[in-house]
């Protein structure tokens, strides 16, 4: 990433409380597992100079929360079904009666699930995904019933979506992918952007669709990359890290999983290209704060 920017303290820590993710960074020359990193740029126009990111720990899955507080709420993906009770708690904290948008990457339970227990608490006034359908996995029926429920849009690249301040980006798949081709290798890929920062979002897109990406990917460039694919073998290869040159990787998984996520071969590429990562298995909700000119990353050590 850019030169210009530099790493700042943002505080101590308690050795014993954030022992895991400590002995990470420091193997790689960063002492803080609480980050504060200064981007050159100018603040956001719209509602709110603040981007607060979540990044929750939702087990085997994915849910991640774009909040601008009082202009927008987006939830990216809802974990598992058994943790959408957990998603909503969150929202709630928040304050979020309405979501404005709700963008699922792909069709897979892990992804999707936990919308049942989310969409009949809190509204959502728009609904995007990939526009496949998954016969294979249960409860996909009763995914689509939901989302014709709901004000629904097709998402494919090009797509760009303006939340207020900030601004999503559909990087990945192109108009009418293949119904055919691997659920994952179909999988959207976003660019979140807000003010200077950037956050490459890479759903489960990984293997030969993320190969594929990277063919055609425009700037990939970015603060920070969520991990495809909960870490698994075939996520987050040499040629995108390279082109992203993230400051962290965030990966969401659960310890004990049927895909051996995340898999010891991308642990040691991240560690190898000195790009610290955290993740939700160790580190529980990691929250990102944008905000003047600035972010801070911080795990929550709890679920």
């Amino acid at each position: 990433m850019d030169s210009a920017r530099e790493m700042v303290p943002a505080g101590g820590y308690n050795g014993a409380l954030f022992r895991p993710v400590y002995q990470l960074v420091n193997n790689m020359g960063a002492l803080l597992p609480i980050l504060t990193l200064i981007l050159i740029g100018s603040t956001p126009l719209y509602g709110s100079d603040e981007l607060h990111i979540q990044l929750l720990d939702v087990g085997q899955g994915d849910a991640m929360i774009l909040h601008q507080p009082d202009a927008c709420t987006v939830l990216i993906d809802a974990g598992p079904l058994i943790s959408g009770h957990l998603v909503s708690r969150h929202l709630m904290e928040l304050g979020v009666d309405s979501l404005d948008l709700v963008i699922v990457t792909h069709p897979h339970l892990d992804h999707f699930g936990g919308l049942f227990d989310v969409l009949p608490r809190i509204k959502a006034k728009k609904m995007y995904d990939n526009g496949l359908s998954n016969k294979k996995w249960e409860y996909f029926d009763d995914y689509r019933t939901l989302r014709e429920a709901q004000p629904y849009e097709v998402a494919a690249r090009g797509s760009k979506i303006q939340c207020a301040g900030f601004e999503i980006e559909v990087l990945h798949p192109n108009q009418n992918p293949n119904p055919e081709d691997n659920i994952n290798s179909t999988s959207l890929a976003m660019m979140i952007r807000f003010g200077k920062f950037r956050l490459l979002h890479m759903g489960d897109l990984a293997g030969d669709g993320a190969a594929d990406f990277l063919e055609t990917a425009p700037d990939l460039e970015a603060d920070v990359i969520k991990i495809a694919h909960h870490g698994a073998a075939d996520a987050a290869s040499r040629g995108l890290l390279e082109r992203v040159s993230p400051d962290l990787a965030l990966i969401s998984t659960a310890s004990s999983n049927r895909i051996g996520s995340p898999y010891e071969g991308v642990l040691t590429r991240l560690e190898k290209m000195n790009i610290p990562y955290l993740r939700t298995d160790q580190s529980g909700d990691i929250a990102i704060l944008v905000s003047d000119g600035s972010y801070e990353v911080t795990p929550a050590f709890s679920r």
